[in-house]
C-alpha cells in the first residue's frame, strides 16, 4: 500500500504510535518541510482553535478537520498556522496548515487523527489504516514506498477519492458511456482484455464497487 503523506516532500518521522483508546492518532514531525497537505480530495469541515477548556478539543490548539467524500475525517492538530477555512474544497496535495506547537503540546509536531463519519476511531478506521503510515516510531519516506513520483502519487490519491462515488452513482454499469471520463478508458481496456467477463462484448454488468476496485488496482499497476 502506498503511503498517503501528510507532509509536502513526503519525509517525516513518527514520534508516537497509534494505540486505540489511548493515543488515537499518530504524532509526526516533518523532515522534508513543515507544510501539511491534504492526502486526498476533501472538504474542510473545521478550521479553528478552541480556548474553552471545558471543550477537550482545546488540547489540539490550532487544528483543521477535513472530510472525504465518504465522510471520513482527517484531523491535523497543534498547527502553528491554518491555511484553509471551513467550507473550502481541497485537492490532494493542497496545503492545509503548518506544523506547530499549539494546544496541549510539548514540542513542534502534528497530531494526525483519522475518524469515521460518525466521529469515532475504530480498529478499521484510524490513521495507520487510512494513510498506510507504519505504526512504529521512526523515519518515513513516503516517496520511497512507491515507484510513482510524488506528483503521480498525489494524482492517484485524488482519483482514489473520486472513484468512491462509483459505488453510489449507479448500481450497475452496463455501457462504457455510463462511466465518468476518468474511468472509461481503463474499464474498457480491462473489459476487452478479459479481466472481467460482463454479459457480452459491450454489456459490462459491472457493479460500482467492483469498478472502484478494478480502477484502483489498474492505476497501481496491478492489472
Amino acid at each position: 500500500m502506498a503511503i498517503l503523506s501528510p507532509y509536502r516532500g513526503g519525509k517525516f518521522r513518527v514520534t508516537q504510535k497509534f494505540t486505540l483508546g489511548v493515543h488515537d492518532g499518530l504524532d509526526l514531525v516533518g523532515e522534508s518541510g513543515k507544510e501539511l497537505i491534504a492526502p486526498c480530495d476533501a472538504t474542510v469541515l473545521q478550521s479553528r482553535r478552541v480556548t474553552d477548556k471545558a471543550d477537550r478539543t482545546w488540547e489540539w490548539g490550532n487544528y483543521v478537520t477535513l472530510a472525504t467524500a465518504q465522510g471520513t475525517r482527517i484531523i491535523y492538530a497543534h498547527l502553528s498556522k491554518r491555511l484553509v477555512k471551513a467550507g473550502d474544497v481541497v485537492r490532494a496535495g493542497d496545503a492545509v496548515g503548518i506544523e506547530g506547537n499549539t494546544g496541549y503540546s510539548f514540542g513542534a509536531h502534528c497530531h494526525l487523527e483519522v475518524r469515521t463519519a460518525g466521529n469515532r476511531v475504530t480498529p478499521s478506521v484510524n490513521t495507520p489504516a487510512f494513510t498506510g503510515i507504519p505504526n512504529e516510531v521512526g523515519p518515513v519516506d513516503a516517496a520511497a514506498q512507491s515507484d510513482l513520483t510524488a506528483e503521480e502519487e498525489a494524482a492517484l490519491a485524488a482519483l482514489d477519492g473520486r472513484v468512491a462515488a462509483l459505488e453510489t452513482a449507479r448500481p450497475v454499469y452496463r455501457w462504457y458511456s455510463e462511466l465518468p471520463d476518468y474511468a472509461r478508458a481503463t474499464i474498457e481496456r480491462l473489459h476487452k482484455n478479459g479481466t472481467f467477463a460482463g454479459a457480452g462484448p459491450d454489456d459490462m454488468q459491472l457493479t460500482g464497487n467492483m469498478a472502484r476496485i478494478l480502477l484502483i488496482l489498474a492505476w497501481r499497476g496491478l492489472l
